[in-house]
């Protein structure tokens, strides 16, 4: 077919077309026509609407005739494109766009009033596009879902929750819609003014919120400049934020995560008091709960004459404060104190303190760090002396307060002062005291800033002594120095204690005053010794050991009978601390006939395995006596039939 003359009227394109033949094959004359008549519609095939001189993107129309005239079907054709049309080979009516724009939609159909030519007719239409419409949905408040329409596409829009109505919403505006029982969807309807088939519908499903919980902190920590939070559980539907008091009221200082209940604050406002805020995640934030104020707690520290100060302010209100050195608990105090003095410290030393509010919840001070400095002079300190088993004395001095740190010198006042020695040990062994009384000791204290104390009070163990009371030691006197304690005024009680010579006790008794008589002497024991046990006000100090040798006594025969009549056969040593001796026997010729070294070995008159010889021999007795003196004694025995 070919076009040959165009004309254009009140928007209607007329051509005028010669037909040669079929209308497949007609050569056109483009010739105005006007008031043609030609006329067709576009309808919408799902719902049979006249769209008008809309159409949407992926929805079907078909072109209808409007004209009136009885055109045959086969020879009116549409084309579409983005101007008029000239050509024609397609004579099908339903039409689906699939992309938005301008298109034109060309109609050509028989001229009755000239036959074999034909009238071409457009009309220009406006294809839309129809995508979901694009929204936020957010629970905030319980009971409520927030929608906003975010979509640029529509002309206006529907908010639908659940099952509920239909809604006009603008968009970009958030609101509020209240959440009816069991509906957890919300859909959005977009469509357009002039062409309200080209819409689109969109559902997002949303979880209503758990009832939100009042936040707790718990405790905050001050370290350096930062602030370290602990706070209850958090609920992770909600945001939270962490705020400062000031004058004007509140200030934000930062979001806390919801996912942790611990949070460090860097470069926090100190001194400062805290909450911490939850809110809904909606724009507009109908949700908001607080907690109480925490506020910090600042802390100094001073060293003032050997004693450390601490000063502290608090806008809390608290029920106590514990006070930590070193991290180790301090004291209590109530929560309306503000200060604390401690006077436990030893000059030089560097103490850390920190201050804890208890309450509804606890508030950690700043770290505060102070070295003592030298104070007057340190208190005398406690002395105690005991003999040890060695007859050592054994000096304990404690600083007052237990104080660490510094020296002590140990002085011995026998007949003149003796330093014995300045150190830092506590204990001191003096091993060679003088055992005559008094033997009384003392000591100073010099704390690590060189502040000197006074001489503490002397304190003197007892001094004892023991002396046989009669040649046979059958008896032991006893005499002792009065002890004299840290704690002269208290009284003093004694036990005298006898022992073994590997020091166990073998008896106590309590003696009075400063003498005794012992006559009651272990009968096995070469040496006695003794050891005195003084008590006072809850201090055991024990007193030298003291000893005293027992002679040795031989008890040998003049004559025995060698027999064998059971009677006085054998010759046998016998005395009293017989332990370990040389016994000899020698005849008439001076040969020895019979040696022994303990009282076991005795003699049966016998030489050289020959019957006993009557007559009259020597004996030879050699031993060491208890304190290693030898001790030598000779006689004769008679051996008789």
């Amino acid at each position: 077919m070919r076009f040959v003359k165009m004309y254009r009227q009140f928007g209607l394109l007329l051509v005028v077309f010669l037909w040669w033949g079929t209308a497949t094959q007609a050569w056109a004359q483009c010739a105005p026509t006007p008031n043609s008549g030609a006329c067709f519609r576009a309808i919408d095939v799902a719902t049979k609407q006249d769209v008008g001189t809309n159409l949407c993107v992926g929805r079907q129309v078909r072109f209808v005739d409007c004209s009136g005239r009885a055109l045959d079907p086969k020879q009116v054709y549409y084309a579409k494109g983005p101007a008029i049309v000239c050509a024609f080979t397609d004579t099908a009516t339903f039409y689906t766009p699939t992309t938005a724009g301008v298109v034109v939609v060309t109609q050509n159909t028989q001229n009755p009033l000239l036959p074999g030519t034909g009238i071409v007719f457009s009309r220009t239409f406006q294809v839309l596009t129809s995508p979901e419409p694009a929204f936020d949905v957010n629970t905030c408040t319980v009971g409520l879902v927030q929608v906003t329409v975010t979509d640029q596409t529509y002309d206006q829009y529907f908010v639908q929750i659940g099952g509920g109505p239909a809604i006009a919403a603008v968009r970009n505006q958030t609101v509020s819609y209240p959440i009816p029982s069991g509906d957890r969807e919300v859909t959005v309807t977009g469509q357009y003014n002039a062409a309200t088939l080209c819409s689109n519908s969109s559902t997002k499903a949303f979880t209503p919120l758990p009832a939100p919980r009042r936040p707790t902190i718990q405790q905050l920590t001050i370290q350096g400049t930062s602030i370290n939070f602990q706070f209850g559980a958090l609920q992770p539907e909600y945001k939270y934020e962490l705020q400062v008091a000031q004058a004007s009221g509140y200030r934000t200082v930062a979001q806390v995560p919801s996912t942790s209940n611990t949070f460090t604050l860097a470069n926090a406002p100190i001194p400062g008091c805290y909450r911490l805020l939850l809110t809904d995640v909606c724009p507009s934030g109908n949700t908001s709960i607080t907690t109480q104020l925490l506020c910090t707690i600042s802390l100094t520290a001073t060293s003032v004459n050997g004693r450390n100060q601490l000063r502290w302010t608090s806008d809390g209100f608290n029920n106590s404060y514990e006070i930590t050195r070193n991290g180790q608990s301090l004291a209590l105090v109530s929560g309306s104190d503000t200060q604390y003095e401690d006077a436990a410290v030893t000059c030089g030393t560097t103490y850390t303190y920190r201050v804890t509010a208890a309450g509804f919840a606890t508030s950690t001070s700043n770290e505060a760090s102070v070295q003592a400095s030298a104070g007057p002079a340190p208190p005398a300190p406690r002395l105690l002396a005991s003999f040890n088993l060695t007859n050592q004395v054994e000096l304990t001095a404690t600083p007052a307060g237990n104080a660490a740190g510094g020296q002590v010198t140990y002085l011995r006042n026998a007949a003149s002062t003796t330093e014995l020695k300045t150190t830092s040990d506590r204990t001191l062994l003096d091993t060679e005291p003088t055992l005559a009384a008094p033997l009384c000791y003392t000591a100073r204290y010099q704390d690590a800033c060189g502040s000197t104390s006074t001489e503490s009070p002397a304190v003197c163990p007892v001094i004892l002594q023991a002396q046989a009371a009669n040649p046979d030691v059958s008896a032991v006197n006893l005499t002792w120095s009065g002890f004299r304690g840290p704690d002269a005024a208290q009284p003093v009680s004694y036990r005298l204690l006898t022992l073994a010579a590997d020091n166990s006790v073998l008896s106590t008794r309590s003696v009075q005053g400063t003498t005794t008589l012992d006559q009651q002497l272990p009968a096995n024991q070469p040496i006695v010794r003794y050891r005195l046990e003084a008590s006072s006000n809850g201090i055991i100090s024990y007193s030298n050991i003291a000893t005293v040798p027992r002679r040795i006594a031989l008890a040998m025969p003049t004559a025995f009978t060698p027999n064998g009549d059971g009677l006085n056969d054998v010759l046998e040593v016998k005395g009293r601390f017989l332990t370990s001796f040389q016994f000899i026997v020698i005849d008439r010729n001076g040969q020895e006939v019979f040696r022994g070294t303990n009282p076991t070995q005795t003699w049966d008159g016998r030489v050289n395995g020959q019957p006993p010889v009557p007559g009259t021999y020597v004996w030879h007795f050699e031993a060491l006596d208890p304190t290693g003196k030898p001790f030598v004694q000779n006689g004769t025995v008679n051996v008789l039939r």
